[in-house]
Formats: C-alpha cells, sequence, structure tokens
C-alpha cells in the first residue's frame, strides 16, 4: 500500500493491528482533520493533532523529556484517573540514510517470539491501536530519521493510515521549522509487485459452515488440515475453536468432532459447501453391519472423536484423516478415519487378530517375518499418508517406518508389510506424502530425504534456501519446519537461519529446484548507528499491505498446500484461507 499525503510525500508501508480493548473513549470522537494547530509539544507535536488520534483531552496531555538537541527522544502522556499513560514517542536520529519505512509492531512481535505462537488476525477485528512510522527527510543537506509511535489510537477514527501520515508530515515541518531548514521527505521506495493476494474462503469468524455458501462471505473456522487434488478442488478440516483455545494445543481441550468439526470442499468454480459433516455420517453400526465389522460397542461414534486432525488427503471418493497425535504417548494411536464421500459412511483403520487365521490382519517385515499386528500398530505414531496407486503408505517417523497396507478392506488391514527407513530423519520435522507413494523428510543436517513406498531414498536434497531481500539465499533452520505436498512439489515453511524471517519455499523433488514463494516476519536489516529497522517490505511479497497485514502472523502456519503454481496458506488466528499467485 503506498499514500502520498500533502507535499511531503509520505511512503506509509503496511498496517499494524493488536487485540487489545478499544478504548472507551471519555472523550466525543474529533472528527477534525490532524493539522498544525495548536501548542506544540516537545517543539514538534501539537497537543490538538495527537488528541484527535487517542480521544484525549489536549489539556490532560504532557510532555516527558526534550527535544533541544538534534538527537532525542520525547513521551507524550495523558493523566486520568488511572495515573500517566504514554500516549505518543518520537526519537529524532541524524545523518542516517533516508530511507522511508514502516515499523510494524506485529511483525515486532514475531521477531521477538521468533514468530513461533500465532498472533492475533488484524482483518478480523479491524483494530489499529498502535501504529508507528518510521519517517526519513532531508533537512538541507542533513539526513534526518524520525521515528513516531502512537500507542493509543482511537479506532473510533477508523482512518489510522490518513491519520498516521497527516501526523508525520507536520513533525517533519515542524522539525524544518524547528531548524530553520526545507524539509524534503525521502522519496517512496521501489516497491516491486511479485504476485497478488486474494481471501479464497473464510471471514474470520469462529462459526462452522451448516450449509452451502458462496466462497469468502462464509465462516469456515479454524483451518486445521488441507489438500488439493488436480482439477482445482480443495479439501480442508475447519474446526470451531472458541477464542480462549489456541489450536496449536487444543489437542485435548477441544471439544468431540460433532460440535468443532467439517470437512469442507471448494469446487473449482469458487463455491464452498460442506463434504463431510460428522453428525450425519455415523460409523457402521450393529443395525446396519458391513461384512468383516466389529462391534459398534467397541469404538467410538463418528460425533463423539476428540482430538485434531494432522493430515488430510484424498483418494479418489474417499478422504483420509489423520490424527495430529497419540492420545497417549504411551497408548495406542488415534485412529485414522477413512470417510467414504459418496455416502458419508465413515470407518477406522484397524487391525484384527482373532482364532482364526482368515480374520486375522497379517503384518510382516522387509524380510517376510510375521510380526504381532495389533502391537505393531498401537507402537506406531503415523505421521504422514500417501498412496502408491491404490496401495495406501504410512509413514512412522518416530521409529523410522514405513507401512505399507497392501491389502485393506472397508478400513480393515488384511495385509501390510513393514519397511524400515534407509537414512536418519529430523526429530521434530514431520514428513509429508508426496505423489506416487513417495515421502520427504528432513534430516538432521536441514536437507530433505525423498523416500519411496519400501522405505529406500530416492532422492537427497543436501539444504533448502529462500531468497530473502537484502538477506540473499538464506538457508531454512530445522527447528519446527512444516512440510506439505504439493503434487510432485514439495512445500517448506520454516524460519530462516540467518535471520529472523518465515519463508516458504517451493521445492520440484524430481530435480531439486527450488523456489521461493513468501518471506514474512523480516522488517528488514536495521541500521547500526539509529537502531531502526529498514523496510524489507518494500521488496516483499505481493503490495507491502499484503505482506503486512496478511501474514503477520508468521510460521507456524496452520494448513498450506498448493493448486497448480498458486500457494494456499492459512496463518494460525486467521480463520481465512488465502490464495497466493506469484509473478510469472
Amino acid at each position: 500500500m503506498r499514500k502520498r499525503v500533502g507535499i511531503c510525500g509520505l511512503a506509509l508501508l503496511g498496517l499494524v493491528s493488536c487485540t487489545d480493548a478499544a478504548p472507551s473513549g471519555r472523550q466525543p470522537l474529533n472528527n477534525d482533520p490532524v493539522s498544525a494547530q495548536g501548542t506544540e509539544i516537545c517543539s514538534l507535536l501539537p497537543r490538538e493533532a495527537v488528541a484527535h488520534l487517542t480521544a484525549t483531552l489536549p489539556e490532560n496531555l504532557s510532555p516527558i523529556g526534550d527535544l533541544n538537541t538534534d538527537r532525542g527522544q520525547c513521551e507524550v502522556v495523558a493523566t486520568d484517573s488511572a495515573g500517566k499513560q504514554t500516549v505518543t514517542s518520537l526519537r529524532i536520529d541524524v545523518d542516517q540514510a533516508a530511507a522511508v519505512g514502516r515499523v510494524n509492531a506485529a511483525i515486532q512481535i514475531a521477531k521477538e517470539r521468533s514468530a513461533r505462537d500465532p498472533l492475533p488476525n488484524p482483518l478480523r477485528t479491524g483494530i489499529d491501536n498502535a501504529p508507528s512510522v518510521s519517517l526519513a527527510i532531508l533537512c538541507g543537506s542533513r539526513q534526518v530519521q524520525i521515528g513516531l509511535d502512537v500507542t493509543a489510537y482511537d479506532i473510533r477514527r477508523k482512518a489510522v493510515d490518513e491519520d498516521l501520515a497527516a501526523l508525520a508530515s507536520v513533525v517533519g515541518t515542524k522539525y524544518g521549522e524547528h531548524n530553520k531548514c526545507t524539509p524534503k521527505m525521502a522519496p517512496p521506495l521501489p516497491e516491486e509487485q511479485r504476485g497478488t493476494v486474494r481471501m479464497l474462503a473464510g471471514n474470520g469468524a469462529l462459526e462452522l459452515p451448516g450449509a452451502a455458501v458462496p466462497g469468502p462471505s462464509g465462516s469456515v473456522g479454524h483451518i486445521e488440515a488441507m489438500t488439493a487434488l488436480d482439477d482445482g478442488t480443495v479439501y480442508f478440516v475447519a474446526r470451531k475453536y472458541p477464542f480462549d483455545v489456541n489450536p496449536r494445543t487444543a489437542e485435548d481441550t477441544a471439544e468431540p468432532w460433532g460440535k468443532t468439526l467439517r470437512l469442507v470442499r471448494i469446487r473449482a468454480d469458487g463455491f464452498t459447501e460442506v463434504a463431510w459433516d460428522p453428525n450425519l455420517a455415523p460409523f457402521s453400526t450393529n443395525d446396519s453391519p458391513v461384512a468383516g465389522d466389529i462391534s459398534e460397542k467397541q469404538r467410538l461414534q463418528g460425533a463423539d472423536t476428540v482430538g485434531a486432525i494432522g493430515t488430510l488427503v484424498m483418494n479418489g471418493d474417499q478422504a483420509w484423516l489423520l490424527p495430529a497425535t497419540a492420545s497417549k504417548p504411551d497408548g495406542p494411536a488415534r485412529p485414522i478415519r477413512v470417510v467414504q464421500m459418496n455416502g458419508g459412511r465413515a470407518v477406522d483403520l484397524r487391525v484384527f487378530k482373532t482364532q482364526s487365521d482368515v480374520d486375522s490382519t497379517h503384518v510382516k517385515d522387509s524380510a517376510g517375518r510375521p510380526l504381532d499386528p495389533v502391537a505393531a500398530f498401537n507402537a506406531a505414531r503415523f505421521t504422514a499418508l500417501t498412496f502408491d496407486g491404490p496401495t495406501p503408505v504410512l509413514m512412522d517417523s518416530a521409529h523410522s517406518q514405513v507401512w505399507r497396507i497392501d491389502n485393506v478392506r472397508d478400513g480393515k488391514i488384511v495385509d501390510a508389510t513393514v519397511f524400515p527407513v534407509a537414512t536418519q530423519l529430523a526429530a521434530g520435522s514431520g514428513p509429508a506424502g508426496l505423489s506416487g507413494g513417495r515421502f520427504a523428510a528432513s534430516t538432521p543436517q536441514g536437507g530433505l530425504s525423498i523416500i519411496d513406498s519400501r522405505g529406500k531414498v530416492a532422492m537427497e536434497i543436501r539444504s533448502v534456501a529462500a531468497t530473502i531481500d537484502g538477506v540473499g539465499e538464506a538457508p531454512l533452520e530445522l527447528g519446527r519446519r512444516q512440510l506439505a505436498a504439493a503434487g510432485d512439489d514439495l512445500l517448506v515453511n520454516a524460519m530462516s537461519s540467518q535471520v529472523s524471517a518465515s519463508a516458504v519455499v517451493r521445492v520440484d523433488t524430481r530435480n531439486g529446484a527450488q523456489r521461493t514463494l513468501f518471506v514474512s516476519g523480516y522488517p528488514g536489516p536495521r541500521d547500526p548507528a539509529s537502531d531502526i529497522d529498514g523496510a524489507r517490505f518494500a521488496n516483499g511479497y505481493g503490495t507491502a499491505a499484503n505482506a503486512t497485514r496478511l501474514f503477520a502472523t508468521g510460521y507456524p502456519v496452520a494448513a498450506m498446500s498448493a493448486v497448480g503454481q498458486d500457494l494456499l496458506l492459512s496463518p494460525f488466528g486467521t480463520r481465512i484461507l488465502y490464495q497466493l499467485t506469484p509473478r510469472r
């Protein structure tokens, strides 16, 4: 987003957001424009201009500190019954490189947290009550950098960009008057349009879809797992989590699926509809038995199941739902749910051990030796799923094993073979299932191993790196790296090991080619003299507004996938699915 205000030509990049409660507004909203009228505070800030932004009476404002020298800092505080509260701070640094940049509070928070926690969703709340701007001017021949922070913006004005631009313009003009020079605002930085961003589904609300609704206008709740088909159809797991529940830690606190879960489909024409509702699609029951099925009493009903979904894989007219974790570290894993989409019936993937050899599940190792099917299956911690033609293939990364399900009937495993993975896998980084029965898994050295359906390493990729403006090629750390399949390609989302930036890189798993799709959370290199962040988002993905507002939540994302070359991404906390179309 780029705005020019008056003769100053100030460039403002992005928006800032937080979810603090809206100010009560002890003073009626002042809709007068921000101007240079009124008594100056700290030589530069007019009281009325600040009062317009903070809904605080001018007589309640007072300065702390002074700016009588060229370098200094000033705070403006408001006094009320609760005491003193800072509403504005001003910092002046001279002889700095002229560069206009917006300091984004959400980005700074993501940086301080290493962007590992979900942040508030600015699009849902519409609250912008802590805006900041870094303003570069030339005063005579001197380069001056002015940092302005408004910590109590009155959101009722609904014009944070215009207000902050006007206030910054006043500050620049006042500084020129104070120092008897004609200030010149630095020209806007060039902005490279790398792609476009649009909301594909969701409006940020908590509710789950209950009926077919048109695309972006419908609520989809929290997007927990996602996949896309070759024809452009997108399937995702939608969950309803209360505001006080962190979806990343909702494994044991969320209510049953019947209250919180829907399987949603976005058709190729953009129409969003419920594809599966666990309340309307129970398991097979004793009243409607299926040959070989176990008793209804021995397993959970669909609506009563609990736990998070880690992976969604579509196989023809079936949806396979892989649980995120085991219910207990030493107990059996939560079941893998198989949903028949054309009828809605659901079963769990399971093993049998009976007196009759015909009815038992047969599991063997790679040498053909039989294994105890129940013990082996209950001990497994499946983290990824794919299909080699019609054959399901599961990876147990905790035990470095690949399960090839050679024969399965209505959820019952008839025959399976367990293969050891022929390489070391990185701990804490989940694998992803690729086309052709293959898996991509991170190596301890930070690269990738492409593993086939029998555990053999088909390809090694030594490292994954993102192209970051001002930094160049930066390797992506392991940490809590996220992998997602995109057909033959792989999407890698992780933090850079050199700067606090989250990036998404697309890797061709046939030849190892890499392409950076998106970078978030990195304001830019800091000026060593003034300790002010530069403006990396001037050259970021899409417009500055898209880079800061939509993706300031950083890493990790809740779910991601791809349709063709377009990236589908749902940041934590947004309850919105975004589609990023890279520049061709």
